[in-house]
């Protein structure tokens, strides 16, 4: 049962009694009138009692949707039109009729007639109205003027070698210049079970491997990068798009770290984590031998702050990478990498300088001379010991370095 509290002091003699008996106190007509007062987006109350209306026809039976629409169609079809209080003349024009304004004639550019006075010369002239179209095309391909020719007239015009076009003159209609048609390039067909038998039997004729675009298993990588390890003859190895996952790549960081001969890798659109292209980028720094190294587009497209920091540790580490194609999300990273890349390259520079002047039998001329006053090579070398890293590190090295 409900009862209703007394608010505040005053007392309140319907306080006292129960909801329910209230309820039952009053007349069908005083609950149909609260019913009406009652809020209609109460969602306690059901739908049939929100609304207002109320239909108090008794029930003609189940819907009958046929019968429904005849009576529809019926009671249209009786109701008399609504009287014109102007009957309808067939004829006849009431009120103001519309006339179209005359539109006035549209005249183009070209149709006027437009006289330029331009004095180019009695020479210039004679020579403009003695010369052909082609003439004309080959002097507007000269003077730049491209919009005067189409690109098989302007390619011809520049060069005797290319064949002449198509004489279109100035009234003819502009051909579509045919397209090529290219063979189309044939599926690798590396076997990677015939490279797996030459990289394990150090086949001096095998310098380079390309597996790319071909579906290779993760049992026969292994294999490969088990005789990678132990090879010394192969320079480049290109597996883009072959699927390979990371525990494939493991086992390429563990070749990496033992093999010597590798120059060039590209393992571009595979299936790498991040964390474990760090660790190959970190496997180069074992033999430091590689030059260039391309492993963008993996699983991950992007690497993440702590992995591309690992990754740019890894290569400022190396003083032998020259490309590195990986992309980086960060400013810094890019810019360090970017830094460490020249360095290596200056260094590569500075070693063929030297290399030339010893050839010539003059070691200390011209960059590499020592200045007045300047310290014994020995001291020089624990000078260098003791300077920080700094971007021009390679400036500090041995003259035996230097000399190579």
């Amino acid at each position: 049962m409900s009862r209703l509290t007394s608010v505040g002091s005053k007392y309140d003699p319907l306080a006292e009694l129960d909801i329910d008996e209230l309820v039952e106190r009053l007349t069908p007509g005083e609950i149909q009138k609260l019913l009406d007062e009652c809020d209609p987006d109460d969602p306690h109350i059901p739908p049939c009692m929100r609304s207002k209306y109320t239909c108090e026809k008794p029930a003609t039976g189940p819907l009958d949707r046929k019968h429904l629409l005849d009576y529809i169609n019926e009671q249209a079809l009786n109701t008399p039109d609504i009287p014109d209080v102007v009957p309808y003349v067939e004829g006849t024009v009431r009120g103001k009729k519309w006339i179209e304004p005359p539109r006035q004639k549209e005249t183009s550019i070209f149709d006027e007639e437009i006289e330029l006075d331009i004095d180019l010369g009695d020479d210039v002239e004679l020579a403009l109205k003695g010369a052909s179209t082609d003439d004309i095309v080959d002097l507007a391909g000269i003077m730049g003027l491209h919009s005067m020719m189409n690109q098989d007239q302007f390619h011809a015009s520049q060069s005797e070698k290319n064949p002449k076009a198509d004489p279109i003159g100035w009234g003819g209609v502009t051909k579509a210049t045919p397209l090529k048609v290219f063979p189309k390039e044939e599926p690798n067909r590396t076997d990677p079970d015939d490279v797996k038998k030459k990289l394990a039997s150090n086949d001096t004729e095998t310098k380079s491997v390309n597996l790319n675009n071909v579906p290779v298993s993760e049992n026969q990588f292994l294999e490969i990068f088990d005789a990678l390890k132990d090879n010394t003859v192969l320079d480049e190895l290109a597996a883009a798009n072959t699927t390979m996952t990371d525990y494939a790549a493991s086992q390429l960081v563990t070749a990496l770290e033992t093999n010597t001969a590798l120059d060039k890798l590209n393992i571009e659109s595979n299936n790498i984590s991040p964390q474990t292209l760090a660790k190959i980028f970190e496997s180069l720094n074992v033999q430091q031998s590689m030059s260039a190294v391309k492993a963008s587009n993996q699983q991950a497209q992007f690497l993440g702050n702590k992995v591309e920091m690992a990754i740019t540790r890894s290569i400022e580490n190396n003083k032998t990478l020259l490309k590195v194609g990986l992309h980086f999300e960060y400013g810094d990273c890019r810019n360090r990498v970017a830094v460490q890349l020249q360095k290596n390259l200056d260094r590569i520079r500075l070693k063929r300088i030297a290399h030339k002047l010893a050839q010539r039998g003059n070691v200390t001329a011209g960059y590499f001379a020592p200045p007045p006053g300047a310290l014994p090579p020995g001291e020089r070398r624990k000078k260098k010991e003791a300077t920080p890293d700094s971007e021009y590190e390679y400036y500090y090295e041995s003259d035996e370095e230097e000399t190579r």
